[in-house]
């Protein structure tokens, strides 16, 4: 690349961007993890998912600044009510399509997430809000400043993302939708009741989906766009991770995080959120099948 310095970039670097890149790899990392758990059932991309996240935030935010409630009873309001909105909106809307084609699901979420959003807007309004709580100061390690709400979403992420593998791992829901994820007929076949398994997908899919949207705005602030403007760099994790692969996207997640805040010392700051875009595009043209071997169907 002409004009690129090595030593310029060196200079510029500053850890804070590491740290930085932790946090919101960390959300990307849980939304991501919804996401291709609903996918590796249900077979559809859900264009509504990011609303489904902003539905959390808002919720979260209505329990914590209306009804003063703790953030953290508020963030178990917002992941229920999501957890259960995921549900009801499969029954009433998706339900009905779910023999249809992929596409046809595809563009069914499409109208799902522009009633949400607009649903939204017309409860709470355009502006954007923030979570009630005290301000604290940054303390300083090693240069870099780091404030409590980060090392929140950073240890609840955590928790999620833990939580979650051992669902899947040493429960018999989890190890059903593993099944399930890698052949329905034949789970069918071996006695897995899939709708069942479906109710499960959307309860948990829904729930992670809802503090996934809290934690966005914790870190920065909720408005009725968040989850959408949020999409790119999720559907880049879960590609980048192979669809499917809860693993994958996890580890998508923070690569996609990490890698935008660095972006910053080679390319402007309004160009960051295109580097999700740009990782997708690579990942799609050198590994397909995903950063562990999973194929991206």
């Amino acid at each position: 690349m002409a004009g690129f310095d090595p030593q310029f970039v060196m200079a510029a670097f500053d850890p804070q961007f590491l740290w930085n890149g932790l946090v919101v790899g960390s959300i990307i990392a849980v939304a991501a993890l919804g996401l291709t758990l609903i996918f590796g059932i249900l077979n559809f991309i859900n264009i509504a998912y990011g609303d489904y996240m902003a539905v959390g935030a808002y919720f979260a935010f209505a329990a914590n600044t209306q009804y003063d409630l703790p953030i953290v009873v508020a963030a178990l309001i917002g992941m229920v009510v999501m957890a259960v909105g995921a549900l009801v909106v499969d029954k009433l809307v998706f339900e009905r399509f779910r023999s249809r084609s992929a596409i046809v699901l595809l563009v069914v979420s499409i109208g799902v997430a522009f009633v949400l959003r607009n649903l939204i807007r017309i409860v709470w309004g355009t502006g954007s809000r923030r979570f009630s709580g005290p301000i604290e100061a940054a303390p300083q390690f090693f240069g870099i400043r780091v404030l409590p709400d980060q090392v929140a979403i950073v240890v609840i992420s955590v928790a999620i993302l833990g939580g979650t593998y051992l669902l899947l791992r040493r429960t018999r829901i989890g190890i059903a939708m593993r099944a399930a994820s890698d052949d329905t007929d034949l789970a069918r076949i071996r006695g897995i009741d899939t709708e069942r398994l479906v109710t499960y997908v959307w309860l948990v899919g829904g729930a992670i989906a809802g503090i996934a949207g809290i934690l966005l705005g914790l870190d920065a602030q909720i408005r009725p766009n968040m989850g959408f403007t949020a999409l790119i760099p999720i559907f880049a994790a879960v590609i980048l991770g192979g669809i499917g692969d809860p693993i994958g996207a996890v580890a998508g997640g923070y690569a996609i995080g990490i890698t935008q805040e660095l972006s910053v010392v080679v390319i402007p700051t309004e160009y960051k959120p295109a580097i999700g875009l740009l990782l997708l595009i690579i990942g799609l043209l050198s590994k397909p099948e995903g950063i562990f071997g999973e194929a991206t169907r």
